[in-house]
C-alpha cells in the first residue's frame, strides 16, 4: 500500500511536514514558531481573522478543524515537525491522558500502571478508566505486570492507548 504524498516547508531552521493536499491552503498564511509559556514546547501558529476579531490558531487545528471540546495533538515528532494527518489525533484532554507515558520518575516501577508491593514482594498492575481504578492483578515480575497493563490499555482505549515499551531479555546464544 502506498502512503499519501507529503511536502515540507521551512520556518526558520525548522522543517514542517504536511500532506500535499493541505499545502496550498497552508501556504496562504504566514506561520511562526513560538514557545508555549506553560509547557515550553514549540508551537506553529498563524493569525486568522474571524467575526470576533483576529485570533491565533495552531497548524494542527488549522489542518484538522476539530469539533468544539476537542484538540489536535501530534502522535510523535521524529525529524522536524510532522503535521501529516496520519500523525495527528483529534481528542479531548481526558482522552489524551490515556496516550501519555508515565510522568513521575520517583516511583517503584519504570512502567505506567505498575507498582511494587514490598509487603508481598509482587508487582501490581492497574489502570484508570472513566475515573475508576481497575486492579489488573499481582505478578511475579515487573514485565508481566506491564504486559497486563498494555493489554488493558488496548482493551479500554483502543489503538491509541499508551503501550509500555517492554525490555526483552537477551536469550543465550547456542
Amino acid at each position: 500500500m502506498m502512503g499519501k504524498s507529503w511536502r515540507t516547508f521551512l520556518i526558520g531552521k525548522h522543517k514542517i511536514k504536511i500532506d500535499s493536499e493541505d499545502f496550498d491552503r497552508v501556504s496562504l498564511h504566514t506561520w511562526r514558531i513560538r514557545q508555549r509559556a506553560d509547557t515550553k514546547k514549540l508551537a506553529i501558529l498563524t493569525s486568522v481573522r474571524t467575526p470576533a476579531g483576529v485570533r491565533n490558531i495552531s497548524l494542527g487545528k488549522f489542518i484538522m478543524k476539530p469539533p468544539k471540546g476537542k484538540m489536535v495533538y501530534a502522535r510523535r515528532f521524529f525529524e522536524g515537525f510532522d503535521y501529516r494527518k496520519e500523525n495527528l489525533i483529534v481528542c479531548s484532554i481526558q482522552e489524551r491522558q490515556t496516550m501519555l507515558p508515565k510522568r513521575r520518575k520517583d516511583t517503584s516501577s519504570k512502567y505506567r500502571g505498575v507498582s511494587y508491593l514490598k509487603v508481598v514482594k509482587l508487582w501490581r498492575a492497574g489502570i484508570t478508566v472513566n475515573g475508576s481504578s481497575i486492579n489488573l492483578g499481582d505478578f511475579k515480575t515487573e514485565t508481566d505486570a506491564a504486559r497486563a497493563y498494555n493489554q488493558a490499555a488496548k482493551k479500554y482505549f483502543g489503538e491509541n492507548g499508551y503501550q509500555n515499551t517492554l525490555v526483552r531479555k537477551k536469550s543465550p546464544r547456542t
